[in-house]
This record gives C-alpha cells, sequence and structure tokens, in this order.
C-alpha cells in the first residue's frame, strides 16, 4: 500500500482491521499531531499495518481475553510527530 495522499486512501487505511477487535484508525490518533497539525501518516504503511497486527494477535488480543474491553488511543507516530514530541522537553507528558 502506498502512503496515503487523499482523504479517502487514509479512511481505506483506516479500516483496515489488524485484528479481530481492532483497527488501524485507532493506532493513528494522536494529540501532538492534532496540537501541533501535523499529520500522523505512515510513511510505509505495510510496516506500520504489519507491526498494528502483530501488536493486536500477540499481546493486545490476549490481555483483553483475559481483562476485558481495552481501548487504544494511540499506537503509531510518523517521525515528524515524534520529533516534536521528544523536542519539546516533555510538555505532552503528563
Amino acid at each position: 500500500m502506498r502512503k496515503p495522499q487523499t482523504v479517502k486512501s487514509l479512511e481505506e487505511l483506516g479500516r483496515i482491521q489488524l485484528s479481530k477487535s481492532f483497527f488501524m484508525r485507532e493506532f493513528l490518533y494522536s494529540e501532538i499531531s492534532q496540537i501541533e497539525s501535523i499529520p500522523n501518516i505512515p510513511d510505509d504503511p505495510d510496516l506500520a499495518i504489519a507491526a498494528g497486527k502483530n501488536l493486536c494477535e500477540k499481546v493486545l488480543e490476549p490481555i483483553q481475553d483475559a481483562l476485558g474491553r481495552i481501548s487504544v488511543r494511540s499506537a503509531f507516530r510518523a517521525s515528524a510527530v515524534n520529533q516534536i514530541g521528544a523536542a519539546n522537553k516533555n510538555q505532552y507528558k503528563g
């Protein structure tokens, strides 16, 4: 999959089901991205999808099966978003 360039292609990325309970859209949300107006879009969607599926299948689904429903607020950070978060001396922490 190519990096989304349109709203439609970003919506399609968000609709990808990573496991029985989780979708990519849950992973793409970021408060830093929203506040700083930086797109939180993977440069390599296939890699992000594979990593998300691995996390969901091996970690999140087993936790959810044992403890009950969990909600993911954010699990992916684009490089630009991550740089802003790290550069601001933890202003986004706590």
